[in-house]
């Protein structure tokens, strides 16, 4: 009795139709979403597959002028295709190739599996065939988010990763069940089940998508992040980023009598670059110098733009030597980057300041600057295209 009290209020098409609505507006907020990020189109794709999922539901309340079988084939096209193209979205959230020919192929090799191995009688092999077919398309997405770990976002990419699992489990428990209990058992006594399990099917999915949305804004909030911290022209830390990321790092060092050195890097006669080849030349020999930078810096290094064409570099962990080798080895890559202007192959070399901290000396991160800068002019007077890393000793005063 309860039983059947549970499944009136339940009853299935019922329950699809009345979150058709909802995953109307999900895909309207997905496409609209898209629409002002367009490079995610794994948006649109999801935005696809949840306007076919909702002509399905619809078309599953709704009497089609089709016969009872090509009626049942129809929606469960529709409410499959979600399915492939939910992992189409995913290989596109990850930057790779939708394998839209396999998807779409895989969808009419179930549907003919469907058609010719279940047939209309055979309810329990109608569930075992999708069953498996969402077990295929959801291992395979699980197994894309694992895949691509490293390009996870803080909350959303392990949601949609859980939630892939849950998809994986739910499949699994239909079609071992339908297996389990065949034709006609399955279909007579284990409606609360599929009835259960296929609403389950239904949210699961509905919060995968929102799991996606979830990633393309944390990714475009990470984006916006990463713009706001970084110096526009040669994407280094910004002056106020490192600033504040050194601060800790000089705190750190000082309070722990660990080493940590200051590198202030300045382009040696760069204003005749902007003078003779413009200030566009100048702009793309600051950005193949900052390409240099990281490229030859190394792990842990912070690097930054300090103002015009000087760059800055904190070194943790590095003492006096260390961070002379690093300076020179930086010195010798600038000297070797020939960056090329139009036909002109540019030569040039950079000046470079280097500070270890003392704590007994340096009581902050000011007094760090102050002796790298001091060094820098020191390579710059003594020729240029040189490691500075000692004061020289000041003149004795003229004995009258």
């Amino acid at each position: 009795m309860a039983s059947q009290s549970i499944q009136s209020i339940l009853d299935f098409k019922t329950t699809l139709l009345s979150t058709t609505g909802y995953t109307l507006m999900l895909t309207l907020v997905v496409v609209m979403f898209w629409f002002y990020n367009r490079r995610d189109r794994a948006l649109l794709t999801l935005g696809i597959g949840g306007v076919i999922a909702a002509a399905g539901t619809l078309f599953s309340f709704l009497n089609l002028p089709l016969a009872p079988w090509p009626s049942l084939l129809t929606v469960t096209l529709l409410l499959l295709m979600f399915h492939p193209l939910a992992w189409v979205a995913t290989r596109q959230m990850f930057g790779l190739k939708g394998h839209w020919l396999f998807g779409v192929g895989s969808a009419a090799a179930v549907m003919l599996a469907f058609a010719l191995l279940a047939g209309q009688e055979l309810y329990g092999r109608r569930v075992m065939v999708t069953s498996g077919s969402h077990t295929l398309y959801w291992s395979l997405i699980l197994l894309q988010f694992l895949r691509e770990r490293r390009q996870a976002t803080p909350l959303g990419h392990w949601l949609a990763t859980g939630l892939a699992a849950v998809m994986v489990l739910i499949s699994v428990s239909r079609f071992g069940m339908a297996w389990h209990m065949g034709d006609p058992a399955f279909g007579q006594q284990r409606g609360m089940f599929n009835l259960f399990t296929s609403l389950a099917l239904f949210w699961v999915t509905f919060c995968f998508s929102l799991s996606m949305l979830l990633i393309s804004y944390e990714r475009l909030l990470l984006q916006l992040r990463m713009q706001a911290d970084q110096d526009g022209l040669t994407r280094l830390l910004n002056h106020r980023t490192f600033q504040e990321k050194a601060e800790g790092a000089f705190r750190r060092a000082r309070d722990h009598r660990e080493p940590l050195s200051l590198l202030l890097i300045d382009l040696d006669h760069f204003k005749s670059i902007n003078d003779r080849y413009g200030h566009q030349a100048g702009d793309e020999v600051l950005r193949q110098l900052a390409e240099c930078l990281r490229s030859e810096a190394r792990h842990g290094d912070l690097l930054g733009r300090h103002g015009g064409e000087e760059f800055v570099a904190l070194l943790p962990h590095a003492g006096r030597i260390e961070a002379y080798n690093v300076a020179d080895r930086l010195r010798l890559a600038i000297g070797n980057l020939h960056p090329r202007i139009g036909e002109a192959r540019l030569d040039i070399s950079a000046s470079i300041g280097v500070a270890s901290l003392r704590p007994d000396e340096h009581d902050s991160l000011a007094s760090l600057f102050l002796e790298a800068d001091l060094l820098l002019y020191q390579a710059k007077h003594n020729g240029r295209n040189r490691v500075e890393m000692a004061r020289a000793a000041e003149p004795a005063a003229a004995v009258l």
